[in-house]
């Protein structure tokens, strides 16, 4: 009778938790990473109170205890209480009170979710695999793919819903640019097809371009296991890690845009279209600078160093090509230190062409120029590179502010490449080391995670214009810890305040939300539905928004981020020339945008003038590579 009534229990339990798992609903206040853990993650659920925001008006109260369920048997395999984060004060970047559930302990494969049985709700599914985020790396490396230039989107790799015929190819675009003030010239026209529309503008920037082909080719260096061959791209398969098709794909486009001198043009304009071939206007190129010419020549040299190791002929081959391009570069620079071109300026003559500005201050063409210096001494060994570096260092901001900080990613990562080369200078590697190392320890860095200032485990000390790239870059500044090794005493924490960093841009946020666009399909259930894109824009019927149009956007972008001086155009709500342009200042509701918590600044909408949602939607070359740097650092 005993066994009879044990088994009845049995059953009923089962029966019970059955139930639950079917009647359960995600909760926006159980925040998780969408796409899961590798087994060794430290994985901490955010369960969060809003106290002040949008969403403030909405209430939820930790259940004593939570567990983690398998959501295939609907079994339990851990149990524990929460903890209070920072005894239940409000955090005011978030506007939240919050509770931390740690279950780094489940370790197993497979798929689970994070129940409240109390409330009977749940998080979202997700996965602990040790390949958890390799897809989602592939699809969000594939986004280069995407906005490439001049390059047919093939339905084999694009799929019927994002193929596309080649872009820009037309009469007096890119195959036949000219310049953006003689344009009826045609002694002015260039070959400058190639490249990467920029962002939401379809753009192209020389010192832009360039740091992503640098970045590309970092990511692939600091951890080659993760670059396959096999992310879904007409490149695949042919032997060589996609991510060094894609940089020849750019690094291609660079050389087109060196002139005889050594020089290089600045800037390519182009017309925009949905679906990008629609486009039909010239494109225009600016005048070369000597900031341009110094990005290329950084570019030239690595893409080259690396190239030398490729076993194959078409990388191999351009080798010599891209070392002369380089020392070319840098012999015009000798002689034009300070040669400038800014676009799309008023000032300069310029407005309209392209959007953002790609012109530097002096500091950073130093710093440009430094970064050449060492890239053109690793490739040559020619010693007068080494010496400019040597020399000129100290005049770089990481060493003359003895400051680390996410927006001085280029600068600092170029300096610490530096003490990577073998025949770096001992006493100049040291130093660089040491003032890395003494600048984690002021108070926005290594202080900040390892006192949980943030309750969602990211802190970041300015929310600005593209957030979700600074945090991504933030997180790589805790990984160089590892990858440089700058204090090994630290390694195993750098890991796990890096990898919260992506979990962050994954789902363990305020919005609960993944920051990547369309994921639905690759595990994150609540993801971007719409990035501002010239593709992808606002009321598109096909491309507009996930459930809003035929297809929405395509995967794996990362939109910009939480921007809390986000504001509609100053012609709101009444200037804006007309009834009608004057209606569009309401024609999304954007006031859960204004008067935010730094953290809940984020409107997933893609709405262009007068609401100008692009400083919190629009998508960046920048922000993708920097989060596919950091990404890679978990994938095998």
């Amino acid at each position: 009778m005993k066994k009879l009534i044990l088994l009845f229990l049995s059953v009923c339990c089962a029966q019970i938790l059955c139930a639950q798992k079917k009647s359960a609903q995600p909760s926006p206040f159980i925040c998780i990473d969408q796409f899961g853990y590798l087994p060794q993650s430290q994985k901490i659920a955010v369960l969060r109170n809003p106290v002040i925001g949008f969403d403030s008006t909405q209430h939820y109260a930790p259940a004593k205890k939570y567990s983690v369920v398998n959501a295939k048997t609907g079994k339990p395999v851990f149990t524990a209480a929460p903890v209070q984060w920072n005894n239940g004060a409000v955090a005011q970047s978030a506007g939240d009170k919050a509770w931390h559930f740690d279950f780094s302990a489940v370790k197993n494969e497979g798929t689970y979710y994070v129940f409240d049985a109390e409330k009977n709700v749940k998080s979202y599914d997700f996965e602990i695999s040790p390949n958890v985020y390799k897809n989602v790396l592939k699809q969000a490396f594939k986004v280069f793919y995407f906005q490439r230039a001049g390059f047919a989107k093939d339905a084999a790799y694009a799929t019927t819903a994002w193929a596309d015929g080649a872009s820009h190819l037309g009469a007096l675009q890119d195959s036949e640019c000219r310049k953006w003030n003689d344009p009826n010239n045609a002694a002015t026209e260039r070959d400058v097809q190639g490249g990467w529309y920029d962002a939401g503008d379809f753009n192209k920037y020389t010192n832009w371009t360039a740091d992503y082909v640098n970045y590309l080719l970092l990511a692939y260096q600091e951890n080659p296991a993760a670059w396959t061959d096999d992310f879904g791209i007409p490149e695949s398969g042919n032997g060589v890690p996609d991510v060094l098709d894609e940089v020849l794909f750019g690094i291609q486009h660079l050389l087109r845009l060196q002139q005889a001198d050594g020089s290089v043009l600045s800037i390519v304009a182009l017309d925009h279209a949905a679906p990008p071939s629609a486009a039909t206007l010239p494109s225009l190129w600016g005048d070369v600078s000597t900031s341009a010419t110094l990005s290329a020549a950084t570019s030239y040299a690595y893409a080259a160093k690396v190239f030398q190791s490729i076993p194959n002929t078409t990388f191999t081959l351009l080798v010599p090509t891209l070392t002369a391009a380089a020392q070319k570069a840098w012999a015009w620079v000798e002689q034009n230190p300070a040669v400038v071109f800014y676009n799309n300026s008023w000032e300069h003559g310029t407005q309209g062409l392209a959007a953002g500005q790609q012109e530097v201050d002096d500091l950073t063409r130093l710093e440009k120029k430094l970064a050449a210096a060492m890239r053109l001494f690793d490739l040559t060994g020619d010693a007068k590179y080494q010496q400019f570096f040597d020399t000129n260092y100290t005049q770089s901001r990481m060493i003359a502010w003895q400051l680390v900080f996410a927006f001085g990613e280029a600068n600092q990562d170029m300096l610490l490449n530096y003490t990577k080369l073998s025949n770096a200078t001992p006493a100049v590697a040291a130093h660089i080391m040491q003032v890395y190392r003494q600048a984690l320890d002021t108070a926005h860095n290594l202080p900040s995670v390892q006192q949980h200032i943030d309750p969602y485990f990211a802190f970041q000390k300015d929310y600005v214009w593209g957030s979700n790239g600074t945090k991504a870059k933030q997180g790589a500044i805790f990984y160089n810890i590892i990858t440089y090794n700058i204090d090994s005493s630290l390694n195993a924490d750098a890991r796990h305040y890096a990898e919260h960093y992506v979990h962050y841009l994954h789902g363990v946020n305020p919005l609960n939300m993944c920051y990547l666009t369309n994921m639905r399909n690759y595990g994150a259930e609540q993801s971007s539905n719409t990035v501002y894109h010239a593709w992808f824009h606002y009321n598109n019927p096909v491309w507009g928004g996930v459930g809003i149009s035929t297809y929405g956007p395509a995967p794996g972008i990362l939109v910009g981020g939480p921007n809390p001086a986000y504001d509609w155009d100053g012609c709101c709500p009444k200037n804006c020339d007309s009834d009608y342009n004057n209606a569009q200042c309401f024609a999304i509701d954007i006031s859960r945008l204004r008067n935010q918590p730094a953290q809940k600044s984020y409107l997933d909408a893609n709405m262009g003038w007068p609401l100008n949602l692009w400083s919190v939607s629009e998508n960046s070359n920048g922000y993708q590579v920097h989060y596919l740097r950091l990404l890679s650092k978990f994938v095998r």
